[in-house]
């Protein structure tokens, strides 16, 4: 697995569970994203899947990650964006070994 989740903290408000972790990435970025298996985590797995824009992930190193739920619990992908050379969107991280910045940053989801 390329990326790596720990889960620190995890509540339910009554409305929804929340959860939060640090993420650690190793080896190769895969293209169109990294898999996140939140099947993982008991308190998550027993509910459905997260709804897209309910979930984020930040970073120092000036990277941005991108959680997109899947249709199952164990399928979402994590996206990785850089800043390009000009103005304009972040283009994706190409696919390979993760950089020195990401693989040293302090990732929290």
């Amino acid at each position: 697995m390329a990326l790596t989740f720990t889960l620190v903290d995890t509540w339910d408000d009554g409305k929804r569970i929340h959860v939060a972790g640090t993420a650690t990435a190793s080896g190769n970025y895969a293209t169109s994203g990294d898999t996140l298996d939140l099947s993982q985590f008991p308190l998550v797995a027993v509910t459905q899947s997260p709804v897209q824009g309910t979930a984020w992930m930040d970073g120092l190193a000036g990277y941005d990650y991108v959680f997109t739920p899947g249709a199952a619990l164990n399928n979402g992908k994590v996206k990785i964006f850089q800043q390009g050379a000009s103005a304009g969107a972040f283009p994706e991280l190409g696919s390979g070994a993760y950089p020195s910045a990401i693989t040293s940053d302090t990732i929290t989801f």
